[in-house]
């Protein structure tokens, strides 16, 4: 019974002291997805605030023009994907996403209801920037 006593002793201290350390703080969010200019002591990234400016004035209604638009703010055209305008039902889309593929990066935005935001993220494992059934630019 001693035994027993002792085992439950040392597992109740053992979740106690788990319960007590600190949680890790959430990482920052990166400067390079925030709108506007660059924060104090962080880097400028030109393609992107370019890319942004292209997203501006756009909707999901006309993908043309926004790739256009992409285009001619000095984008590769081969290197543009975009999500289809219109979702599995034929209903048109709020939200349709653009990115652009740069090395091992992508430049990822979305137009719809709202403001366009834009930012640099990691390009995917099989050289793509956009997850799922996509519309590549020729």
């Amino acid at each position: 019974m001693r035994q027993l006593a002792a085992v439950a002793l040392v597992g109740v201290l053992a979740l106690v002291g788990c319960a007590a350390e600190e949680a890790s703080p959430a990482p920052a969010p990166s400067s390079s997805g925030s709108r506007g200019g660059a924060e104090a002591g962080a880097a400028t990234d030109p393609e992107l605030d370019a890319f942004r400016a292209a997203l501006e004035g756009h909707s999901p209604a006309d993908p043309a023009a926004l790739v256009a638009a992409v285009e001619a703010a000095g984008f590769e055209r081969s290197a543009i994907e975009r999500t289809r305008e219109v979702d599995s039902l034929g209903e048109p889309v709020t939200f349709l996403e653009v990115a652009v593929r740069q090395g091992e990066s992508c430049l990822l935005g979305q137009v719809g209801d709202g403001e366009p935001t834009a930012l640099r993220v990691d390009a995917l494992g099989g050289g793509r920037c956009l997850v799922g059934e996509i519309v590549t630019v020729d």
